[in-house]
């Protein structure tokens, strides 16, 4: 696909990356983070802190819900209206496995994405707006599998709303491609085995076998930290009709990725001829 400019899937735009969850239980006016900490800015007291490395999370559950022990999970979930265990499929069934009324802490030291990630699965599970970016995504769509946000607990779910954007922005996008499946090296093997490594390999595979004379996007050598023009925007920096383009354009931009990733997009040039 070449244009990715304000791509809408369901309904939803995607085009300038900011996404929330539009069901919310708790009213808050959004996080604080305090040294190593992170809070809730919310009128009801934190009854629930998740420790991930040397930050911790101060959260909220519902204790009512532990005692619901006769009702389905999922039902348990819809009751407890607090959105973090309503969203999150993991923390859901942890709480509800434990049996313990007073479990307040939990540590999840092996979610993908680290504390990065979790702050903004968690923004998004209160409804506050979050932005996806092609340095973020990746980490939150391994971080939404972990936590197993899916469309059974809510439609619009962080797993589709991830998904998505990758789907349908990152990939129509030279730069963004580049910098996400560079940011997949510390994400093994949740960005492997879903498929982030993969289609983003063979994104750019596609786009640098492109005819040069066609085209009309900036090549830079060092992607920038902000996400790129789409393919239909018209940058001063891009190459003008006039320029003559390298047959090798893209292989500065490449050279940047883990000698891995490097690898398979090389590999995915070669089986595109």
């Amino acid at each position: 696909m070449w244009e990715s400019a304000s791509e809408s899937v369901g309904g939803r735009d995607y085009g300038n990356g900011i996404i929330s969850s539009t069901n919310q239980g708790l009213k808050t006016d959004g996080f604080e983070l305090r040294g190593q900490s992170w809070y809730v800015a919310s009128d009801i007291p934190s009854d629930l802190s998740v420790q991930i490395g040397d930050v911790n999370f101060h959260l909220h559950k519902k204790r009512k819900f532990l005692n619901y022990t006769d009702l389905p999970l999922f039902t348990i979930s819809v009751l407890a209206k607090y959105p973090l265990l309503s969203r999150s499929g993991k923390m859901n069934r942890l709480i509800y496995e434990s049996r313990d009324p007073g479990l307040n802490k939990m540590v999840l030291d092996d979610l993908p994405g680290g504390p990065e990630a979790f702050v903004v699965a968690a923004k998004f599970c209160y409804g506050i707006a979050v932005d996806l970016t092609a340095g973020n995504i990746s980490g939150l769509r391994c971080a939404a599998e972990y936590l197993e946000m899916t469309e059974d607990l809510e439609e619009g779910n962080l797993i589709f709303k991830t998904e998505a954007f990758l789907s349908y922005v990152v990939l129509s996008s030279w730069r963004d491609s580049i910098l996400v499946l560079k940011s997949c090296g510390k994400l093994t093997p949740w960005a492997e085995n879903l498929q982030i490594v993969r289609r983003c390999s063979e994104s750019i595979a596609w786009k640098a076998c492109a005819n040069p004379k066609g085209i009309r996007w900036a090549y830079t050598g060092k992607p920038p930290k902000v996400s790129s023009p789409k393919w239909n925007d018209m940058k001063d920096s891009s190459p003008s009709s006039n320029q003559t383009v390298p047959p090798d354009w893209w292989f500065e931009d490449v050279s940047i990725l883990r000698i891995d990733h490097f690898v398979r997009v090389i590999t995915a040039i070669k089986v595109k001829g």
